[in-house]
């Protein structure tokens, strides 16, 4: 079983730091950088042999720990009991990205991956979100981390957990990797390839837009800013 799992956020530089981390020779990251075991597969009749066979068989002193990322997991409250009932003591790991910025960046990956003239502006999706639906892609409840950090502290002792500042990350990797040996204690080894991963191109949103949803989520990072210290006000 993991030791280490990396929880989220989606399009907050989770590629990135998986990429990084499987270049430690003392990490064994899992066969598939996202399993989803815990968010979907674990309610479709996968049980915990099918999750362990994306693991190494056993570690030795040289791969000393081993994990797995699966950005989803920080958004859906009903995976912090599922892991803590299967594995009670594992390190978590969260990036957290400007929540415009990370809602922007989800809506181009989606809009890339659908590839139909048909696709919403954001501007549309963003206003079209629907709580009750699960097929809804809920760009900006994603982006309300502190909701969701609690429900997680629910469950697991506070110094399970790493939060790591998506930009801090995206502008010194090496510095935040040196975090992330220590709270992991593994070596500080650094990868010999640092450069990012699933980078997305596109137009920059509009000062208008990104004004209005400033304004949303003002509560929403005050609430972080409580919880986790003013290192996380954007």
């Amino acid at each position: 079983m993991p030791d280490f799992i990396i929880i989220g956020a989606q399009k907050a530089g989770t590629s990135s730091l998986y990429f990084y981390l499987s270049q430690h020779p003392g990490i064994t990251v899992s066969a598939t950088k996202e399993i989803h075991y815990y968010n979907y597969y674990a309610l479709r009749g996968k049980g915990l042999g099918w999750y362990r066979s994306f693991f190494p068989l056993m570690l030795s002193s040289k791969h000393q720990v081993t994990g797995e990322a699966s950005p989803y997991y920080l958004f859906d409250e009903n995976v912090p009991p599922r892991i803590k009932k299967d594995i009670p003591d594992v390190k978590l790991i969260a990036l957290l990205r400007n929540p415009i910025d990370r809602a922007y960046s989800a809506y181009n990956m989606n809009k890339r991956q659908e590839n139909r003239k048909d696709f919403p502006t954001f501007e549309e999706a963003i206003s079209n979100e629907d709580m009750s639906s699960e097929q809804s892609v809920l760009y900006l409840f994603r982006g309300r981390y502190a909701d969701h950090i609690k429900n997680w502290h629910r469950h697991f002792n506070r110094d399970q957990f790493l939060f790591i500042k998506s930009e801090e990350f995206f502008q010194n990797p090496k510095k935040t990797l040196g975090e992330v040996y220590e709270f992991l204690g593994v070596e500080r080894i650094y990868p010999d390839n640092i450069q990012a991963q699933e980078v997305g191109n596109y137009t920059d949103l509009s000062a208008e837009t990104r004004h209005r949803i400033e304004a949303y989520f003002k509560q929403a990072n005050d609430d972080l800013v409580a919880l986790l210290g003013g290192r996380y006000r954007w």
